[in-house]
Parts: C-alpha cells; sequence; structure tokens
C-alpha cells in the first residue's frame, strides 16, 4: 500500500492522464451498446474469444457443435457466431484460426460474467448474451489503460510528471488505441499494448540491474506476446537491441543463462497453443491462416504509413510527432548514453516491424479505424513524445505553442474521426485521398455519395 501511495505522489498527473482514458472509453462504451446489441464478437474478436465459451462452457473444443444452438445477433443482417473455424479433414476435427492469447487475459473478465449470467435469470449463460460481450469490451479498456500505468513507471525515470502526463494522454486519446478500447474491442491489440509496455519497463530495469526474476519478466512479455500474435516475436528486439555497443554486448554475454531461462519461459507459453494444435490437427506447429500470407518481396510500406485508406501517419499523425522526438532524444546532454541507446534500440525494431506488418497481403488488416498493427508498438514511442514535450520548455514561446497545439489537435482530430468511423462518414477500409479530403469535417454522411 504504501508504495502504490508514494507511486501516485510521484507521479499525480500521468496517473491522472490514464484515469482520464479509461473513464473515456469506458464512458463511450457504455453509451454506444455494441455490447447489448451482442456485435463486439465479430470477426476477429470473435474467433480470438472462441476458446472460452468452448472450453468452459460447452466442452466442445474441437467440434463446435453448440455454436448451431447460439443465436446470431443482427449485425449486417445476422452474423452467425464461430467465424474463425476451420475444417481439419485429417482429424476430423475443427481448428480455430486464431491464436489463444488474447482469450487468456479475456478469462478474469469472462468468469466474473459468466458467474452473473448463472446468477441472473435474466440473462443466457451461453457465452455470448449481452453480459460476455460487455466482459470482452472492458476487458480491452482495462488492459490498456494497465499498459498506461506501467509507461508512468517506466517514463517516471527518464523524464518529469507534467511531459509523461502529456505524452501517456496523447497516447490514449490522440492514437487508434481508443478505438480498440471504447468502440471495437476484444481485438489483440490492447492487451499487446500492455504486454510491449511491460516489455520496455522490465528491460529498462534488467539492463540497470540484471536478475533473474526481471529476466522471466522479460520472457513472459514476449512469450505471451507470441501467443497473442505470432509476428510479436519481433518484440524480442527490444531487449536484444536495448544497449546496442559494447557495454550492452558484455551485460547479456556476462548473464546468458538469464538469457537462456527468458527464452525457455517464453516457449513455456506457447506450449497451451502447441497442444491444442496437437489436439486439433494432429501437429504441434500449424498454419492456421490457409492461403493468406506474407510477401516479403513486396512490402506496402508507403501505403501503410501514407496511404490514405489505412495509412498510419494519416489517421494517426501523432505518431509522427512522437518520431519527431528522437532527435532531441540523440542530441540530448543529459543522460546521452541512455537516451541515444533508446533511439537506435528505436530504428532498428521501428522499421523491421513496419516491414513486417506491411508485408502481410492484406495490408490494411480489413476493417478498422487506421491501421491497427501499429498499435502493437505504440508503448515504444511514449519516451520520445515525452522527451519532445519536456525539451519544449527551452524551446522559444511560439514553437513550444506551437508543439502543443498540434498534440491538442492530434487528440481532437483522431476522436472526431473515430466518431466519423461509427456514423459511416470514413469508410471500414475503402478511403482514398479524394473521399478523405471530400469527408473532412464532415458531420454527416446523408448528402455523400456513396462508396463504390
Amino acid at each position: 500500500m504504501h508504495a502504490v501511495l508514494n507511486f501516485l505522489r510521484r507521479s499525480p498527473m500521468s496517473v491522472a492522464s490514464t484515469v482520464i482514458f479509461l473513464v473515456a472509453a469506458v464512458w463511450t462504451c457504455f453509451n454506444v451498446h455494441r455490447w447489448k446489441d451482442r456485435e463486439i464478437l465479430q470477426w476477429d474478436t470473435d474467433g480470438y474469444y472462441l476458446y472460452l465459451p468452448a472450453a468452459l462452457i460447452h466442452g466442445d473444443l474441437f467440434h463446435l457443435e453448440f455454436l448451431d444452438r447460439v443465436e446470431p445477433n443482427h449485425f449486417n443482417g445476422g452474423y452467425a457466431f464461430g467465424q474463425g473455424r476451420t475444417w481439419v479433414p485429417a482429424t476430423g476435427r475443427y481448428c480455430n484460426k486464431y491464436p489463444m492469447g488474447t482469450a487468456v487475459f479475456e478469462l478474469p473478465f469472462f468468469l466474473v460474467a459468466h458467474a452473473w449470467c448463472l446468477s441472473s435469470a435474466g440473462s443466457t449463460a451461453d457465452g455470448y448474451s449481452a453480459p460476455y460481450q460487455l466482459a470482452v469490451a472492458l476487458s480491452s479498456a482495462v488492459w490498456a489503460w494497465l499498459g498506461l500505468l506501467v509507461l508512468v513507471r517506466f517514463l517516471r525515470r527518464r523524464v518529469d510528471d507534467a511531459p509523461a502526463a502529456i505524452a501517456l494522454l496523447v497516447l490514449g486519446l490522440g492514437t487508434n488505441l481508443f478505438f480498440y478500447c471504447s468502440l471495437a474491442q476484444g481485438m489483440s491489440h490492447p492487451v499487446l499494448f500492455l504486454l510491449c509496455a511491460l516489455l520496455i519497463d522490465r528491460t529498462d530495469a534488467w539492463y540497470n540491474r540484471p536478475a533473474l526474476g526481471k529476466a522471466l519478466a522479460i520472457g513472459v512479455c514476449i512469450g505471451l506476446a507470441l501467443l497473442c500474435r505470432p509476428t510479436a516475436v519481433l518484440l524480442a528486439l527490444v531487449p536484444l537491441c536495448w544497449s546496442l555497443g559494447r557495454s550492452g554486448l558484455r551485460t547479456l554475454a556476462t548473464h546468458w543463462r538469464q538469457l537462456a531461462a527468458a527464452v525457455g519461459v517464453a516457449a513455456l507459453c506457447g506450449l497451451p497453443q502447441a497442444i491444442y494444435w496437437k489436439a486439433a490437427t494432429g501437429h504441434f506447429l500449424f498454419y492456421s491462416y490457409g492461403e493468406e500470407s506474407f510477401d516479403f518481396m513486396h512490402p506496402h510500406v508507403p501505403e501503410g504509413l501514407f496511404g490514405f485508406r489505412k495509412g498510419w501517419f494519416v489517421y494517426t499523425p501523432a505518431a509522427l510527432i512522437a518520431l519527431a522526438g528522437l532527435v532531441p532524444m540523440w542530441r540530448s546532454g543529459e543522460a546521452t548514453g541512455a537516451s541515444r541507446s533508446y533511439a537506435k534500440m528505436l530504428c532498428c525494431v521501428i522499421p523491421s516491424f513496419i516491414y513486417v506488418a506491411f508485408s502481410w497481403e492484406t495490408w490494411w488488416y480489413g476493417g478498422g479505424f487506421g491501421s491497427r498493427p501499429m498499435i502493437d508498438i505504440l508503448p515504444l514511442l511514449a519516451l520520445p513524445l515525452a522527451t519532445i514535450v519536456q525539451h519544449a520548455r527551452r524551446w522559444k514561446h511560439w514553437q513550444r505553442r506551437g508543439l502543443f497545439a498540434s498534440l491538442f489537435l492530434c487528440i481532437v482530430l483522431n476522436l472526431f474521426q473515430q466518431w466519423q468511423y461509427k456514423q459511416g462518414i470514413i469508410h471500414f477500409e475503402d478511403m482514398t485521398f479524394s473521399r478523405w479530403v471530400q469527408v473532412f469535417g464532415c458531420t454527416s454522411a446523408s448528402s455523400l455519395p456513396p462508396f463504390p
């Protein structure tokens, strides 16, 4: 308790900014009512979640016959749950296309919802009624909020409370993280946001004072991230590239046993998925995405960053400002070594992640707002964003005002465009430059020509 109070006393503004995010996300969730209409679980979110009702309510993890008895919702003319199931002729069983990591993090909220449904005469305990949908929605908001709290601890080792608070508020409300915690919950990205934040914090702590417990925590973060999304293996670059140079290599070499333990615990985290695949398909390793694949020879990096369909910098311009924070980090005379090491690490991790993310054949990742795979590494931008805010104190008055106005506008634009998305003004996957210009600032879709 004393540690919690001390944490709050040291970082009141930073903690308050995370609470603002949580309250805004939960308020939006309750006021939009998608959970009441049973529309939270559809497509990807349905697949991520499927493990829980199949295993814990119906005891039917491989044949999924119970899905035929679950009433479809009314989305888009009627949505039948269980879209992630894939038939495996060799075993005569179904295999879930999606990995189980997100379901692991939804489990505590699922159990509360199930207990509620069992004790309430007005709720159906089938895993898909409104309380379960609300549980999934709240899990996304809570895990992302905990990720922001972890970033408070990390940032306060490097910057003052006010710059940290501004950076966290921009990450929470000025990026599409908010969209996936308030309007389109149930995806893996809020969970990966938390795991990336934990990984940054524990890696920083390990390099300051290596210890087995910290190394194991690093392994758990990477292992659970892999259990959520296979491309999260790139997060291993964070601890490996944290301190590029002789001192960093010496630290890695000296404590190789701790690194081996981290690798072992990461592999252990993936064991449940391997066991499930073995039971469902007959193989411990199984590619469940069928004909969907990466095309590493033809990545869509320019479109992924600057395209108006889902471009990261188009719909999340705050990320571009955050990356500009690498300049003061590199030039900083304060703790230059640590700042430059972090900047070097980002220069390794972010391009690698961008290349892999936009090499996926469906590089826009279907419906949604903005570039959702980039949410996974948003915590990496917290420090450069806080650094540029802290260094702005030394700038000329008009420069400082310009930065703060830009950050404020990023938040306003992000929230407004997400509202436009909800109203159907911004299309879920068919936006173009001309259409973006046409709808910019528009508050009604009634006068707009239909999408092709």
